[in-house]
């Protein structure tokens, strides 16, 4: 076994056995597989060459397989970790020759990337909501997800005191997560391979070894049929009622990751003209992050706006000082 291989298995076990301790609970898992399981995959396919993923991907299996002794952690494994990696690694991979490049990945890849995983989340979202149907019978699919969270909650250990009605509190709880929960799991699906792919580029980038350029992000373009998935999933979502109107509002939430995205570039081209562009970074970010629903509308707004009025390049046109 060459050099390269050896070092896709270590990165693959490596990832595989952070999942495994985040599904036992323990620190280290809390802190690291939680978020980061895809970070060893995705510095193979973009340290090592797109070749050397499904090396890395065995091993993970294999890896989680022989941890837990369970096959179905291990295809948990292929859907949660590898599946998105290989997604966005697919549209900004290093060359075949693995020689370094000269720029990054286009804006348009990119967008591409995102948007693409972003229906596969949709997809895996809506198989599984589909499956609860079959469990509702004559009720709907909210009913069911609202009576499994109900159950999760109350077998978590009771906070007493402070004079606190629990159940009223677990009941409110319960209602307000349970409609936006699937969809906030696609999030996570897709974010998790997201931030595992740019934190990866950038510890090569510090190693020297990286294969290409770190893309510009705030170059970073949707593709048009994106957001019009994401347009009809909205309007399907406020105008059709029932277990259908329930699954196309949860794909809307996990498909405004794409339009979020383009905000974001927006916001980061715009604090580019500014005098501080850090100062004025750090207080949008803590902004939205103080109000986050807020954030949320304003940046698919202006997403959805960037594709037909092409903000960016207004922005980048104007002199410094608004000349």
């Amino acid at each position: 076994m060459n050099r390269p291989s050896t070092l896709a298995v270590g990165a693959g076990a490596l990832g595989g056995a952070l999942l495994v301790a985040f599904f036992k609970g323990s620190i280290l898992g809390v802190l690291f597989g939680a978020m980061l399981s895809p970070l060893p995959l995705a510095m193979a396919a973009l340290g090592l060459g797109p070749m050397f993923l499904p090396v890395a991907v065995v091993s993970g299996a294999v890896t989680v397989t022989v941890l837990t002794g369970s096959f179905v952690l291990a295809a948990l494994y292929l859907v949660v970790d590898a599946a998105p990696v290989a997604v966005i690694t697919r549209f900004v991979r290093p060359p075949l020759n693995q020689g370094a490049q000269e720029g990054g990945p286009s804006g348009e890849a990119l967008g591409k990337a995102i948007a693409v995983m972003a229906v596969g989340a949709v997809a895996l979202v809506a198989a599984g909501l589909l499956g609860m149907s079959q469990e509702a019978g004559d009720g709907t699919i909210e009913t069911v997800l609202r009576g499994r969270l109900d159950e999760m909650l109350a077998a978590a250990p009771a906070v007493t005191g402070g004079g606190v009605d629990l159940a009223a509190a677990r009941a409110d709880i319960v209602r307000k997560i349970a409609g936006i929960l699937p969809g906030a799991a696609a999030w996570n699906w897709s974010l998790r391979a997201l931030v595992s792919a740019v934190l990866g580029q950038l510890m090569l980038k510090r190693m020297g070894i990286a294969l290409i350029e770190t893309p510009l992000y705030k170059r970073f373009t949707a593709p048009l049929w994106s957001l019009l998935l994401f347009g009809a999933a909205a309007v399907a979502a406020v105008t059709i009622e029932g277990d259908a109107g329930f699954i196309a509002g949860n794909a809307a939430v996990a498909l405004c990751l794409v339009p979020v995205l383009q905000g974001l570039a927006v916001a980061h081209t715009v604090a580019g003209r500014l005098s501080y562009p850090r100062v004025a970074l750090a207080v949008f970010y803590v902004c939205a992050l103080r109000f986050p629903a807020v954030a949320l509308i304003v940046l698919v707004t202006v997403g959805m706006v960037e594709h037909f009025f092409a903000l960016r390049s207004r922005i980048e046109a104007q002199q410094p000082g608004g000349q």
